[in-house]
């Protein structure tokens, strides 16, 4: 969803097919090869990645981030070859460097609170680099030495929303923002930046986007209202103070049709056969439009995607590649102009996973954009997605043998839908207050019609439904604790369950009685819980960075151990045939694999950009699968030698 933080990178100095896919994902920076899939993160910021740019030859990728308020957003500088190198090797994590290269080339450090925009010139010797709206500054740096050279502000009154370099002239850069645009001259001897302003006559909009013609002679931007501009870009050089300005920059034409919730992305794109310029629009409402020099839009070539776009990046074969705040992304062919869908993936962040029961090939998750997906876990792909606008989804479970998605919703209600199309099966209202934060199923001993289903919420009580085909019973309701409800786990017996919350407490109840059989207390806000397969033994995370072993028979604590030494744990999933080792999340970004006897983490995995939320681990045991607040579905190849299989 980040603008314009799609990059599709066509050189020869990439090493495999030489195209590569470069897009952020949080903190982190995601590099993927275009035919074969290989991907690799590069680890170098704190905060969320705000912008990037690529550089000619490709060789060097930049990217800013954002960060709180007054401190300081840091621009990297990577190198992309090196970068591209150590995914095909295998390596899926790069910080600093890779087999005594430098990946991280550059840590820049002159903008506070966010970097709105980065560009490199037509040589590839500077870069430049514009601030957020409590910054707003415009920096120049050399970009083989990482020092700034000059600096000024984009505009005495208004932000810079977006900037780009001349094709041809390699001291000229373009800014634009609200009710400004700006040519500007880049001095190197004195050292100094030259800015002229465009003439815009009685026009006042937001201009969030631009590219410039192949000649260098036209801008054309987007607004916020969804006309796009033509601005003729040629000034004058620089001059002495009291010589008037002879050529200045103008406003020469307004498209007259206007899109959808704005322009959010534009590209220029050059028609080989007659050699003019024509203008690729990316508009918040979806549509993608096709504007001739003249900003006339071109017949037949309008079509919709989902979600407003945010990046449009051109290819080889006048194809380009679409990215989508729905994290979507598409390809087009100019000839067709018919959007084929490459990819999908949860626009927010991701809350709770779930695999069928023995079913290894499938997974379910939810996320807080309000949709529920069902994902093949061979060929990661979307097979289903559910939406219930405007709410979030924090945990779903497939229930009835496979018959059902069940998932808690923000609003109070359970929601069960079916699995093959995705239509809503039944709905419990006011299931609870401010919201559904946990479910269980209770196994069923005969093969009856009928069901049990347990639910916590955020009003920190416990509640049973006695689910039918027509109807959806409560058949108790217990209120002992405090805080909301983290996770519910029922025994194998279906006797009884327990339950985490975030009060400190631990309960476990009779399920036929309702009548509390266990409580453990600890000054902790317990994250999740869970039995050991012979449920002799409970194991518990929580936001005091501990894993806790716990006596099923008197709640007698067994061992702790840190789980993290910076951040709380947040994930837990036990191996279920004889719980030889476990996996953890944390929101320290990290998966943990643990050896249960031992309390040793014997791996561990690194590709999180944020929290960890949930995660868990196949029925076949060789694989796993963890999602996080960054929005990203992560699947992990569990080693055999340190994940055997249980003897028969």
């Amino acid at each position: 969803g980040v603008s314009g933080g799609m990059r599709v990178v066509k050189s020869e100095n990439l090493p495999g097919s030489g195209e590569w896919l470069v897009y952020p994902l949080g903190s982190l920076v995601v590099v993927r090869e275009m035919n074969e899939g290989v991907i690799g993160f590069l680890s170098g910021h704190s905060h969320d990645v705000s912008c990037l740019c690529t550089s000619q030859d490709g060789k060097i990728l930049v990217s800013g981030q954002d960060a709180h308020l007054g401190t300081a957003a840091d621009v990297v500088v990577w190198d992309l070859q090196a970068a591209c190198q150590a995914a095909l090797d295998g390596v899926s994590m790069v910080c600093e460097d890779h087999q005594g290269k430098k990946v991280l080339l550059h840590r820049l450090r002159q903008h506070k609170s966010s970097v709105r925009a980065v560009a490199i010139n037509c040589t590839d010797e500077l870069l430049a680099t514009v601030g957020g709206r409590d910054d707003n500054a415009l920096v120049i740096w050399d970009l083989n030495s990482g020092t700034a050279i000059c600096g000024k502000p984009a505009h005495s009154g208004e932000s810079a929303l977006a900037m780009a370099w001349q094709h041809h002239n390699a001291n000229r850069l373009i800014t634009c923002g609200s009710r400004h645009v700006r040519v500007w001259h880049v001095d190197i001897s004195q050292p100094k930046l030259h800015p002229m302003d465009a003439s815009l006559g009685n026009l006042k909009r937001v201009m969030r986007c631009l590219d410039i013609g192949t000649n260098d002679d036209f801008a054309y931007i987007g607004t916020t209202t969804g006309e796009v501009l033509k601005f003729s870009i040629a000034r004058d050089g620089i001059h002495k103070p009291n010589d008037p300005d002879r050529i200045r920059p103008m406003l020469k034409k307004v498209s007259k049709n206007r899109v959808g919730s704005g322009v959010t992305s534009i590209a220029v794109w050059t028609n080989k056969i007659s050699g003019n310029d024509n203008i690729i629009i990316g508009a918040g409402d979806g549509m993608i439009i096709l504007y001739n020099s003249e900003l006339n839009q071109v017949h037949a070539k309008k079509e919709a995607v989902q979600g407003a776009i945010t990046s449009i990046c051109l290819s080889k074969h006048d194809t380009f590649y679409l990215g989508t705040d729905e994290a979507n992304r598409y390809r087009l062919s100019i000839q067709n102009w018919q959007p084929e869908l490459l990819a999908t993936a949860h626009a927010g962040a991701v809350k709770d996973i779930v695999f069928p029961q023995n079913c290894s090939d499938l997974f379910v998750t939810c996320s807080t954009g309000g949709d529920v997906r069902v994902w093949n876990a061979k060929k990661r792909l979307e097979l289903l997605r559910i939406c219930v606008p405007n709410l979030e989804c924090d945990t779903i479970a497939v229930a009835n043998y496979g018959a059902e998605i069940v998932s808690g919703w923000s609003d109070g209600r359970v929601r069960s839908f079916y699995p093959e199309s995705g239509k809503l099966k039944f709905v419990i209202n006011d299931a609870h207050v401010d919201g559904v934060t946990a479910l269980a199923e209770v196994s069923r001993k005969t093969s009856s019609n009928s069901w049990t289903l347990i639910t916590g919420g955020r009003d920190g009580r416990i509640r049973g439904w006695r689910i039918t085909s027509s109807h959806q019973p409560m058949i108790f309701s217990i209120k002992e604790h405090r805080a909301a409800i983290t996770a519910l786990r029922v025994s194998n017996d279906a006797t009884k369950v327990i339950s985490a919350s975030a009060d400190g407490s631990c309960l476990c109840f009779c399920l036929e009685t309702q009548v509390r059989k266990l409580a453990l207390f600890e000054s902790n806000v317990f994250t999740q819980i869970s039995w050991h397969p012979d449920e002799s033994q409970l194991l518990t995370t929580g936001s005091n960075y501990k894993i806790s072993y716990y006596d099923a028979y008197d709640a007698s604590t067994i061992r702790v151990i840190d789980g993290s030494f910076t951040d709380e744990m947040t994930a837990l999933d036990v191996e279920p045939i004889d719980g030889a080792w476990f996996l953890t999340g944390s929101a320290d970004k990290t998966i943990k694999l643990w050896s249960y006897d031992d309390g040793i983490a014997v791996a561990q995995g690194l590709g999180h950009a944020k929290r960890v939320n949930s995660l868990k681990i196949a029925p076949d045991r060789s694989t796993a699968v963890s999602v996080g607040n960054e929005g990203g579905i992560y699947v992990w190849a569990l080693d055999q030698d340190l994940c055997p299989l249980p003897h028969k």
